[in-house]
């Protein structure tokens, strides 16, 4: 009972992070940057990274060892929605990323972001699927699309 209660509760951290790594990246991201707000804006995506890696641990750990088990969700096509909007996220985060590992940290001048309005685009995006996640996982949870 304690080590199914810890996985919930790292999982929901870990989603909650994940949303709070995006309102940084979010409300830093300028078309000229600093230094220091390039080293914030490179450690939140690393965190987002790292806590959509321990999102999906605990996922898969809450599928096999502490849900209902495999047959339940993967048999169901909202649980297969919902783990798509997942992985459609982590693809569309990969370009915000790659920009953002090009900034130099040790330039002292502010640097330009480039393609700065499709990386606030993809941000965005990256919410709009994120936040509809949660909704699938309420209908998954009362067995709807069974």
């Amino acid at each position: 009972m304690w080590l199914y209660s810890i996985v919930t509760y790292l999982h929901f951290i870990s989603i909650f992070i994940m949303f709070s790594v995006l309102i940084v990246e979010f409300s830093i991201i300028k078309r000229q940057m600093g230094i220091n707000d390039i080293k914030i804006l490179k450690k939140a995506d690393l965190f987002f990274g790292v806590f959509a890696a321990l999102t999906v641990i605990t996922g898969l750990l809450r599928i096999y060892y502490f849900g209902k088990g495999a047959d339940y969700y993967l048999s169901n096509p909202i649980f297969i929605a919902k783990i798509s909007l997942f992985i459609l996220v982590g693809v569309i985060s990969i370009y915000p990323s790659s920009q953002f590992l090009k900034l130099k940290n040790s330039n002292k001048e502010a640097q330009k972001i480039k393609c700065f309005k499709t990386i606030l685009f993809l941000i965005k995006i990256e919410f709009i699927l994120l936040l509809s996640i949660p909704l699938l996982a309420v209908l998954v949870a009362k067995g709807i699309g069974l």
